[in-house]
């Protein structure tokens, strides 16, 4: 069994220090006020007809105390597995990533069966005798839908956290406080940070951080920052309400962007990044990556996307705490957490609409024809793994030396809306010791939106043409389309282009339509759409591009 294997077993196995004694034959039940239990503390549990209410009370009480790998999280029964090496569904798992599993009535009885001595009145032999417990009483449990005697659970971590409050979570175990469940065994070479770092302190970890990463090719020093923000929040995900996506870019395939992302995972995890492939719409990848978020993986790697990255779901990933989705088979909907760290790579990745203001960018550029002809010093995936006790700890050490300083004002950057926990835990500590703002690269997004050109193009083409006069869409369609007389030349030949642009290459009444509501009040520019009434005798929308400020 390899070593990865080890600690995803390891992780799963009964963390309490103390040993239960084995039930032996022939011993009897014994009462504890009013309760029954046999001598390995096992409660006896007797299924006599008209106690249902207090057969599963008991039942849930037995759960509790014998089944150390049994959680509520979001209105289900779940276990935490180490999955064999998987590929399916779009989905490919290494070997001992841990996800969570559903329980169902089946796995309920044979875990209430085991957790409790269950008994049966005999009428032949006038006494009770064992059985298993029944199956209506499973399900009759799990149709509760509350579980208080059982453990909540918030998500699982397999690396030391901090709180937001700055509280260190390093114990093997049930972290009762925040749900969270400390599922890896002894990381070599980890030991924990002081309580309040120090400012030197924290320097000397951000060099750690940066010594790790200082061969990869990156564009500016905000990438790098991006980069160290990355080895964070990998940590931190797990107590963060929102997080920005991570987003890996490079000219050329070769560059090191997938490198990035496993070590964000095996800092994290001790292991490589679980793979999601996005298919080839929307729709595919939203059921893709709604099944990740419901197995609960810590971190979920959009490798070598090809297409424009967009999408509700992601959008609601990245700044929503939890997501509703519908599992497949089931008929009602769940609140999940989002708590994954999601990073994305791609050559030359496009990232449109909502999604770009939700990202953090990390450039690469290795300026040569063929970059996976580089060497390099030492072979980093496995520098990571020998050092990853170590890294964590530097990782840790930042938000920790930022908190005890007092969380200080950092002079020229503003609050990120929507990410407030992560900018306070993630981008101002770093930008408290010097290094750039993480963000700033993703600026850049703004201007290569292909919808935000085309919106640029439009509306100065429109007003350069037709100043306040109002408009409906067939109109502006017909003057784009209008020829000059005798040169046969376009009368508004940038009107056409930008109408062109936004309409995909087929300008028509429809198209523009829904472009117009679907952008209406926005301003570019300087200059902002605005709706203008109706048309009295058409009774379809008028509009104007007014001049702001």
């Amino acid at each position: 069994m390899s070593d990865i294997e080890q600690r995803g077993a390891a992780a799963l196995d009964k963390l309490a220090s103390e040993k239960k004694p084995r039930r032996k034959k022939g011993l009897h039940l014994v009462k504890t006020d009013g309760e029954t239990f046999d001598p390995a503390g096992r409660r006896a549990i007797r299924h006599d007809p008209g106690k249902l209410p207090e057969i599963l009370d008991q039942t849930g009480l037995a759960l509790a105390e014998h089944c150390d790998n049994l959680f509520s999280y979001t209105g289900r029964l779940v276990r935490v597995y180490a999955a064999t090496e998987t590929a399916s569904g779009g989905v490919h798992r290494p070997r001992g990533a841990l996800v969570l599993h559903p329980v169902d009535g089946s796995h309920l009885t044979e875990l209430a069966t085991a957790a409790a001595v269950h008994e049966r009145y005999d009428a032949r032999s006038e006494g009770y005798k064992p059985c298993d417990c029944p199956r209506r009483v499973a399900d009759a449990y799990l149709a509760r839908g509350n579980w208080p005697e059982l453990r909540p659970l918030a998500g699982f971590i397999e690396a030391p956290t901090i709180t937001l409050d700055g509280r260190l979570i390093h114990e093997p175990g049930h972290d009762s406080e925040t749900g969270l469940f400390q599922a890896c065994s002894a990381i070599p070479g980890w030991s924990a940070p002081p309580a309040k770092p120090r400012r030197s302190d924290a320097q000397a970890a951000i060099d750690v951080l940066l010594d790790l990463v200082h061969e990869f090719p990156f564009v500016a020093d905000e990438d790098r920052a991006a980069c160290v923000a990355g080895i964070i929040t990998g940590l931190l995900r797990r107590v963060l309400p929102a997080a920005p996506l991570l987003a890996v870019t490079a000219p050329t395939p070769g560059t090191g962007k997938t490198l990035i992302a496993e070590t964000f995972a095996i800092i994290a995890t001790g292991r490589r990044a679980s793979v999601l492939s996005l298919g080839h719409d929307d729709a595919e990848a939203e059921k893709r990556l709604a099944g990740v978020l419901l197995a609960g993986d810590a971190v979920i790697a959009l490798d070598n996307i090809e297409r424009p990255l967009k999408g509700d779901l992601l959008c609601q990933v990245a700044t929503q705490q939890f997501v509703r989705l519908r599992p497949l088979g089931a008929s009602g909907m769940l609140s999940i957490p989002t708590h994954a760290l999601m990073v994305a790579t791609g050559n030359n990745l496009s990232i449109v609409g909502d999604l770009k203001r939700r990202v953090a960018l990390i450039r690469m550029d290795s300026g040569q024809e063929r970059p996976e002809q580089r060497t390099f010093s030492r072979d980093h995936l496995e520098d990571v793994f020998a050092r990853r006790g170590d890294l964590i700890r530097a990782a840790l050490t930042l938000p920790l030396a930022y908190l005890a300083a007092g969380a200080p004002a950092v002079e020229g950057m503003h609050p990120l809306g929507g990410f407030e926990q992560w900018d306070r835990m993630v981008r101002r500590p770093l930008a408290w010791l010097g290094l750039p703002d993480p963000l700033k690269a993703s600026e850049g997004l703004r201007e290569q939106d292909p919808d935000l050109e085309g919106m640029r193009l439009l509306l100065s083409a429109w007003r350069a043409a037709f100043g306040d006069k109002t408009m409906t869409a067939a109109e502006l369609v017909n003057a784009g389309q209008a020829f000059l007389p005798v040169s046969q030349l376009y009368e508004h030949p940038e009107l056409r282009d930008a109408l062109q642009l936004v309409c995909n290459e087929k300008p028509n009444t429809r198209r523009l339509g829904y472009w117009l509501r679907n952008h209406r009040d926005r301003i570019v520019d300087g200059l902002q759409l605005k709706q203008a009434g109706t048309d009295g005798h058409a009774k379809v929308s008028r509009w104007l591009v007014l001049k702001c400020g």
